[in-house]
């Protein structure tokens, strides 16, 4: 890598930082930058906005998921414009597929897509051809210290753009003429009953959202990549005694070019080497014992502490002290503070025994919730289910029911059977329940259970009828109450109202 030609300024950040000179960079090559991403991401949305304008929704989400694609095209601008050698859209449109084909696109759209830091750990597949466990390896070392940074960087970009997205929809909303009608209904959106050409709307406001946040979002990532390899590999470091090099380099050549000066050190060495002969036998120093670098030792005491299995580990230790303390050694203040330590140790552990506690029972009741109101989440075919034909010792056939069913229960009424004229209201209501509303009862349920099974399958109304009959039946069936001939009545003449064809 020829980091001599990086057009970016290399020092020690924080990963902040590093984030923000992601800014810069996008500042800096705004040019090729969006060259690039209204020649591929915008007319990909576009026509995918064309082909699936019926399903506005499904548009959006397959524009969203094949986002990866043209991040990896924005990294290959940001890394050759990084060199002086920023793509035009030509040069895009040629890579693209080597991109498709090299660049891990596969993971980066099934499994990686959902990584909230891709953004950060994409020049690894892509820049550095890392692949497997290489790869898991490499993103292990880089996101150390810096991978909160990068999920962060996702989350905030995320919000960032939705927020830009409702804000252009409100600008609309802002402008628009009171005699016209509105263009986006809140309501309307949660209820999930909006009008195609509202979505539309929506989804090109998303567009202009990502146009303006995902450049970013990929110039961030970058920078935050480049920052953590300086770090670890001592870029600056390298360039600093490259500079120092070309520099030194650069003085010798201008030395070379003076003669004069070379023979003007040349006379003054040699009268200096006179004066020196010249000099008394007792002002010559008596020769010095050999060092220690001299006689071998230091490379003997070099390899001793290497071979040292304590070197090159790095130890913690916990301690309390003053804070205007300069001195390293504990005191004997610390001993006194070692109760609060253990304390709070043990406070730790009950903490993470309750919290542990505490998932465990959330689990079991989430296991119950689920298998007592299993009726509910568990979708059934209505084709493929069975329909039974006796419920509760009651025929629940349709052909064993009369064709006017009230006329005959008024019949009953009117002769005295009260409980034939409930029945046959009750064995009406169970039919329509069964075979309209896709009810499925058990042959085991009470009444209680067949209330509770219709609740949210019908209307409030109907819900309200059907426990009024229910009470009745109840108490005739098993009470052997006589209910009054004005209330049965009642009940024949609302029935149609919930339960008729």
């Amino acid at each position: 890598m020829q980091l001599e030609r990086l057009q970016l300024d290399l020092r020690r950040r924080t990963p902040w930082e590093a984030l923000d000179l992601g800014l810069v960079a996008l500042r800096h090559w705004r040019g090729p930058v969006y060259r690039a991403w209204f020649a591929t991401m915008v007319p990909f949305a576009l026509i995918v906005f064309l082909l699936l304008y019926r399903w506005p929704a499904v548009a959006a989400l397959v524009v969203w998921w094949f986002k990866p694609l043209f991040d990896r095209i924005l990294l290959k601008v940001y890394a050759e414009a990084s060199f002086d050698r920023p793509p035009n859209v030509r040069e895009v449109w040629r890579a693209l597929p080597g991109l498709v084909r090299s660049s891990g696109l596969l993971m980066g759209l099934t499994l990686g897509r959902f990584s909230l830091a891709r953004s950060f750990y994409l020049p690894v597949v892509q820049l550095e051809g890392q692949r497997g466990r290489a790869a898991a390896a490499r993103r292990r070392v880089l996101g150390g210290k810096t991978r909160g940074c990068a999920v962060w960087l996702t989350y905030v970009c995320a919000h960032f753009s939705a927020f830009l997205q409702f804000s252009l929809i409100l600008l609309i909303e802002l402008f628009r003429p009171r005699e016209v009608s509105s263009a986006f209904e809140w309501l309307a959106f949660f209820r999930s009953d909006f009008e195609t050409w509202r979505i539309v709307l929506t989804d090109l406001a998303y567009l202009v959202g990502e146009s303006l946040v995902e450049p970013f979002y990929v110039a961030a990532g970058f920078t935050l990549y480049l920052n953590r390899r300086n770090e670890l590999e001592g870029w600056d470091i390298e360039l600093g005694f490259r500079r120092l090099t070309q520099r030194i380099q650069a003085q010798s050549d201008r030395t070379s070019e003076m003669p004069r000066k070379a023979a003007f050190l040349m006379v003054c060495f040699f009268f200096a080497g006179l004066l020196w002969l010249q000099a008394p036998r007792e002002a010559i120093a008596e020769p010095q014992p050999a060092s220690v670098g001299e006689t071998g030792e230091a490379a003997q005491a070099i390899r001793e502490i290497l071979a040292d299995p304590v070197f090159g580990r790095k130890i913690e230790e916990w301690g309390w002290r003053y804070r205007d303390t300069d001195s390293d050694s504990p005191s004997d203040d610390s001993i006194n503070f070692e109760w609060l330590k253990t304390l709070a140790e043990w406070i730790a552990k009950g903490f993470r025994s309750f919290s542990f506690i505490t998932f465990a029972v959330l689990l079991a009741s989430l296991i119950v919730l689920l298998y007592r109101h299993r009726e509910t989440w568990l979708t059934r075919n209505a084709a493929a289910r069975e329909v039974p034909e006796i419920l509760f010792g009651l025929d629940v056939r349709p052909d064993s029911l009369p064709l006017d069913l009230v006329a005959e229960a008024k019949r009953h009424l009117a002769a005295g059977e009260r409980a034939a004229a409930l029945s046959l209201l009750y064995r009406g209501a169970l039919v329509a329940l069964i075979h309209r509303a896709h009810v499925d009862f058990r042959p085991g349920d009470t009444e209680g259970n067949c209330l509770s099974r219709v609740r949210g399958r019908i209307d409030q109304a109907g819900e309200r009828y059907f426990a009024e009959l229910l009470q009745a039946w109840t108490l005739t069936a098993y009470a052997q109450a006589a209910l009054p001939v004005e209330e049965l009545a009642d009940l024949c003449d609302r029935w149609p109202a919930h339960f008729a064809n």
